[in-house]
C-alpha cells in the first residue's frame, strides 16, 4: 500500500518542476483573461439559425479555446443554445469541441506528452467536431424548426471597452510569454514589460482585480482535480502491469483504437486529468494511436454526458452522436497511428 501511495507522490514531485509551474501559472492567467475579457455571448451569437454555416461551424469548432470545460460542465451552455434555436450542426460541433481543445488541456498535452500527439489532438479535435456536426445536420436537418424569436436570442453585441487591436495585442503578449517561458528569458522579460504598459494604459483597477479573481476561481476549481489526476496516474503505473497494456493497446490496430475510444467515451475525465493518465498508459506500453483516441473521446464524452444529451436531444439524435464520436474517433486515431506516429 505504501509503495502505491509513494508512486503517486513521486509522480507529483516529478511533474511540478519550476518551468512547468511557471507555464501553468501563465496558462491560468491567460484562461482567466479569456473568461473575463472575451464575451462568450459574442461567440455564441454565431451559432444562431441566421448565421452563415461557414462562420457558425468555424466558431463552434474552436470554442474550446475560450471555454475551459469538461464533458459535463459544457452541458448547461449546450442546453441553452440548443433550446434557444441553434442549428443542430453547430450545436453538436460546440458540444464536441468545447471540452476537446481547451487551452489548458492542449498546453498540458504538449508539455506532458509531446508535440506530435499535441498537434494531432488539436487538428483531430477541430476536424472531428466539424465533421460530426455536419453529419448530424445532414441526418436531422428536416427536424429543424426555428423562429424569429429564437434567432433574436443570438443577437448579442460585444461590449468590450477596448478596441479590437488593444485586445488582440493583450492576448498576443500573453501568448508570447507562454511560448517563450524560461527558454527565452529576455523575450519573456520584454513581453512582461509590454504587458505592464498595456495594463496601465488599457485597463482599470476593477478589471484587473476581476481578472485576478477569475484566474483564482479557475485555478481553485481545476488544480485540485489535476493534482488528483496526476496522483492517480502515478498509482496506475504501479497497479497495471506493463505487459497488460502492451497486450491490450500496444499496437496501432483498429481493435486497440476502438477499445480506447469506448473506454474514453464511457469514463469521466475531469478537465486536464486525461493528460497525466494517458501519459501513464503510454509509459506502460500503449501505442500512440489508441492514446490519441483516448484523448479525443475521453474529455468530450462520458456516461453522465450521454444521459443528459439523450434527455436534451432525444435518444435518436443522442445515439447518432455517440456512434459518430466513437466511430470517427477510432478511424481518425487509427489513421494517425499508422500514417503519422
Amino acid at each position: 500500500m505504501m509503495d502505491i501511495l509513494y508512486a503517486g507522490w513521486q509522480f507529483l514531485i516529478e511533474y511540478f518542476t519550476l518551468p512547468r509551474t511557471i507555464t501553468l501559472t501563465i496558462v491560468f492567467f491567460i484562461s482567466g483573461a479569456i473568461a473575463q475579457f472575451m464575451s462568450q455571448g459574442a461567440v455564441l451569437k454565431y451559432f444562431g439559425p441566421n448565421a452563415k454555416k461557414s462562420v457558425s461551424y468555424s466558431m463552434a469548432s474552436v470554442s474550446g479555446i475560450i471555454l475551459t470545460v469538461c464533458s459535463c460542465s459544457v452541458l448547461p451552455m449546450f442546453t441553452s443554445i440548443w433550446k434557444k434555436g441553434a442549428g443542430i450542426g453547430p450545436a453538436i460541433t460546440f458540444l464536441f469541441a468545447g471540452p476537446a481543445i481547451n487551452l489548458l488541456a492542449i498546453t498540458f498535452t504538449f508539455s506532458f506528452i509531446g508535440a506530435d500527439i499535441g498537434v494531432a489532438r488539436v487538428v483531430s479535435a477541430v476536424v472531428l467536431a466539424i465533421i460530426i456536426g455536419f453529419i448530424m445536420q445532414l441526418i436531422f436537418q428536416k427536424d429543424e424548426n426555428h423562429t424569429d424569436k429564437n434567432a433574436k436570442m443570438f443577437e448579442i453585441k460585444d461590449t468590450s471597452p477596448r478596441n479590437l487591436w488593444q485586445n488582440g495585442l493583450f492576448f498576443v503578449t500573453l501568448l508570447v510569454m507562454l511560448l517563450s517561458g524560461m527558454n527565452m528569458p529576455f523575450v519573456t522579460l520584454g513581453a512582461l514589460v509590454i504587458l505592464a504598459v498595456q495594463l496601465i494604459w488599457f485597463f482599470d483597477k476593477d478589471e484587473l482585480w476581476s481578472w485576478c479573481l477569475e484566474t483564482f476561481d479557475l485555478a481553485k476549481k481545476i488544480i485540485p482535480l489535476f493534482v488528483v489526476g496526476i496522483f492517480i496516474a502515478g498509482v496506475i503505473t504501479v497497479l497495471i502491469p506493463e505487459t497488460f497494456m502492451s497486450a491490450a493497446a500496444g499496437e496501432n490496430t483498429v481493435q486497440a483504437t476502438f477499445l480506447a475510444s469506448i473506454f474514453g467515451a464511457f469514463m469521466y475525465f475531469a478537465t486536464l486529468t486525461e493528460v497525466p493518465i494517458v501519459n501513464s498508459f503510454l509509459d506502460l506500453g500503449m501505442a500512440k494511436g489508441p492514446a490519441l483516441a483516448l484523448l479525443l473521446a475521453g474529455p468530450t464524452m462520458s456516461l453522465p454526458n450521454m444521459i443528459v444529451v439523450s434527455k436534451i436531444m432525444g435518444l435518436k439524435r443522442a445515439g447518432a452522436y455517440i456512434g459518430l464520436v466513437i466511430g470517427l474517433t477510432t478511424l481518425l486515431a487509427f489513421l494517425a497511428g499508422v500514417l503519422i506516429f
